[in-house]
């Protein structure tokens, strides 16, 4: 990504579907100040695997790119830990996804990057395969190899109806396949692994727990392995969310690694796992008003070359309508970029033009604000939850970008400023 020099180049600088990658710090506006500073000082200071440091937060929150950074950041990281991130979108069917698949994709993950030579990737691979085996065995007693027929269809990736239980669960992929790109995108094998290992999650657990030692001795490095696992909370099923964050997230206590995941924002009050509180990367309120919101500002500021192309008013309406939301602020600028260059014929960006983007925006959450609307204006009204028949709005609207939430001691709500209008 480069610094803007003119509106063409600003959609492309101010591209708000994804996160700012490590090699992107330049263009990193710190704006959660204290918040960054304790979170990372803690992770330092940890020396428990069984410690979770949670990240509470919702889409555009800048979640991703913090954890991106994080070896920029402070170079401990990179001397001390072999980072391993794990994006919930690249490796899962979002609408689905349940602890078995998490444990499993851990595993898929440290089989298919690493930078182990070639045999010792097999040696891993193998035991893998062996002890998912003996999981199976544990449970049913089937010693038989799987058919011929069976292996060569499911080898060539045409699985027809139910796969067979007696499989070696290995048999199912090809030997030179990337094992998590297989699995996201073979339904059928999803379905397998969850027949085969739903009520064997512990000892899933300590398969996975044996392939981070096997690991841990083939790689032969003095660095901790540091699991991330980001965007759990982008989980289509709420239902699926809540489970993984009440029920199951002991599980993940405890594999053999340290740990940071991301978490919806309507479980931080709920969760306490070890006595340790998520941390929040929201902004913060005070007398009802977004603090250090002039950070936007810089961050604006941070991708732009040439100032002339936004002018302060623009810049101050686009801050203000974000309502704080990273990924909300660029998309307003993007879209105004383009109204300006297609729409108003202009060299810059002005309010008119951050004025018609927000249009855009509004038109795109119309139908789910007036579904809505009985929650979000009472939202408007107290800036609390009051029952708990109200958390399942909740994490609907969080989730689809109606409601924002932060945090300053206490939870503050409030709706998406794009919508207001759509409330009167």
């Amino acid at each position: 990504m480069k610094k803007a020099q003119t509106l063409e180049d600003m959609y492309n600088s101010f591209e708000f579907n994804r996160p700012l990658n490590e090699n992107e710090y330049d263009f990193f506006e710190n704006i959660y100040d204290a918040k960054l500073t304790r979170f990372i000082s803690d992770v330092k200071r940890n020396k428990m695997h069984q410690n979770i440091f949670f990240i509470a937060g919702q889409r555009g929150n800048g979640k991703s790119t913090i954890l991106n950074n994080l070896k920029n950041k402070n170079q401990a990281f990179e001397e001390s830990y072999e980072i391993r991130h794990i994006q919930a979108m690249e490796v899962f069917d979002i609408s689905e996804v349940d602890i078995v698949d998490i444990l499993l994709v851990i595993g898929f993950d440290l089989i298919d990057n690493n930078k182990l030579d070639g045999a010792k990737t097999k040696e891993l691979r193998d035991k893998f395969e062996k002890k998912l085996q003996e999981l199976q065995e544990l449970s049913s007693g089937e010693l038989e190899k799987t058919s011929s027929e069976a292996s060569s269809t499911l080898k060539q990736g045409s699985v027809e109806g139910s796969l067979s239980t007696k499989a070696n669960f290995f048999s199912y992929f090809s030997a030179e396949s990337k094992l998590s790109a297989i699995y996201k995108t073979d339904k059928h094998i999803r379905e397998e692994a969850k027949k085969r290992y739903r009520f064997k999650t512990k000892d899933l657990l300590n398969t996975i727990n044996s392939l981070i030692d096997a690991y841990k001795r083939l790689s032969n490095s003095p660095k901790e392995i540091l699991l991330i696992l980001d965007g759990l909370e982008r989980l289509s099923n709420i239902d699926n969310i809540n489970k993984i964050f009440t029920e199951d997230i002991a599980l993940l206590r405890d594999v053999k690694c340290f740990k940071i995941i991301t978490m919806p924002l309507y479980l931080k009050e709920v969760i306490d796992i070890n006595d340790i509180k998520p941390i929040d990367f929201t902004m913060e309120i005070k007398d009802g008003k977004i603090k250090n919101i002039d950070k936007l500002k810089v961050l604006i500021e941070k991708r732009i070359e040439n100032s002339a192309l936004m002018t302060p008013e623009a810049i101050d309406l686009a801050v203000q309508m974000s309502g704080g939301n990273i990924r909300q602020l660029l998309e307003i600028i993007q879209r105004a970029s383009t109204e300006a260059i297609d729409i108003f014929e202009t060299d810059k960006v002005d309010v008119d033009e951050i004025k018609s983007a927000m249009e855009i925006l509004k038109g795109h959450y119309a139908s789910r604000t007036q579904i809505n609307s009985d929650f979000l204006k009472k939202i408007k009204e107290t800036h609390k939850i009051e029952n708990e028949e109200d958390y399942s709005s909740l994490a609907k609207t969080i989730k689809d970008g109606l409601v924002f939430a932060y945090f300053n001691g206490t939870v503050y709500y409030d709706i998406n400023p794009i919508i207001a209008e759509n409330l009167n």
